[in-house]
């Protein structure tokens, strides 16, 4: 997997092996954005990484609590959808030091919604779904 390339994502396999050769790359206190539109495969794409990352419980979309955290033998995630955030000082309320102190590799999907507070990110995956055909960029 080559940082810039852009991976086609046709079917939920694409996906999983994507997640899976991504997941290798992680490190604890990496924080990766995950952006694009609805539906582009941003928590899909979570849920996958976990799962293979050794997570056995069921992997939740935080939209409503913000943030859930997941411990595997090797490493620590958070897992956080921003989308209903108002103001991006409400991370602040739920610990935002705590989930960025090193610990965690830190997944942020609608990262923009917490600009300002958030740090920039050593990985940024774009999701794009355009006529039915979606891809992943990695930078």
């Amino acid at each position: 997997m080559i940082k810039g390339q852009t991976h086609a994502i046709n079917e939920l396999k694409d996906t999983a092996e994507i997640s899976r050769v991504f997941l290798a790359a992680l490190n604890a206190g990496d924080v990766v954005y995950l952006t694009g539109d609805l539906g582009a495969g941003k928590t899909t794409f979570c849920q996958m990484l976990l799962q293979a990352g050794g997570i056995t419980e069921p992997v939740k979309s935080p939209t409503y609590a913000l943030y859930n955290h997941y411990q595997s033998a090797e490493k620590s995630f958070i897992h956080m959808d921003l989308y209903r955030l108002s103001h991006p000082e409400e991370l602040y309320f739920i610990d935002i030091e705590w989930i960025l102190n090193g610990d965690h590799v830190v997944l942020i999907e609608w990262p923009s919604k917490g600009e300002g507070v958030l740090p920039k990110p050593d990985w940024h995956l774009k999701f794009d779904w355009n006529a039915g055909i979606r891809t992943l960029t990695i930078t």
